[in-house]
């Protein structure tokens, strides 16, 4: 018994550490996509953040200023996040999850998104002309395959997503509704699974060698 918690153990420390790559899903923007799925959602509406996360760097705006930042097309008027030539901000928590996604506006070349784990460290990295998020990544302001819903989602051998960080070269990157979805069941929660697996198979194998001996 206690081998196998050994072993459980072992494996869970493996999976959570291992981290390569994520899939994309990137949709043309639109009204109806700007509305983020349900989940773990930053909305920056008066600077609200979704509970369990903190954000580092960026300002929360409104509107559009010539040569600083602009509203994201198809948004609906509320506030959103902004992060200058130069700069990043970054949402994190502890809590690990499988997805995420946002609503990135006028992308450009010089936008750059991390997907984070739960310690912060880089697992992927997307640029704005990456051919995953199919943009053409010129700053358009209003046209809908320059302002997209994009999806994050990791793999089975990725690390669990336990942030994001949107940088920027260059005015500027501007999204908004940053929703985390799919929380992954902590390391303990899983020992504790097996580790009742385990102990439901002990059992089960102590009552069939008694039922061996008896008959």
């Amino acid at each position: 018994m206690n081998k196998f918690i050994i072993a459980a153990i072992a494996s869970l420390a493996v999976f959570s550490t291992s981290a390569h790559a994520a899939t994309v899903v990137s949709v043309p923007g639109s009204n109806a996509n700007f509305v983020p799925p349900a989940g773990a959602t930053s909305t920056f509406n008066g600077g609200s953040l979704a509970t369990g996360f903190t954000r580092t760097g960026g300002a929360i705006q409104n509107g559009s200023v010539s040569g600083q930042y602009a509203q994201p097309a198809f948004s609906d008027g509320s506030d959103f996040l902004n992060v200058l030539g130069g700069a990043s901000s970054t949402l994190q928590s502890s809590t690990g999850y499988n997805a995420v996604s946002c609503f990135w506006g006028s992308i450009d070349t010089y936008n750059t998104v991390h997907i984070l784990d739960v310690l912060g460290n880089t697992i992927a990295s997307f640029v704005g002309n990456d051919p995953l998020i199919i943009a053409p990544a010129n700053g358009n302001q209003t046209a809908s395959n320059n302002n997209r819903f994009v999806t994050f989602t990791r793999s089975g051998s990725d690390a669990a997503f336990g942030g994001i960080r949107f940088a920027s070269t260059g005015n500027s990157f501007e999204l908004d509704n940053v929703s985390f979805q799919s929380p992954v069941p902590e390391p303990m929660t899983w020992m504790m699974l097996i580790a009742g697996f385990g102990m439901m198979g002990f059992a089960m194998r102590k009552r069939s060698s008694k039922g061996l001996a008896t008959a």
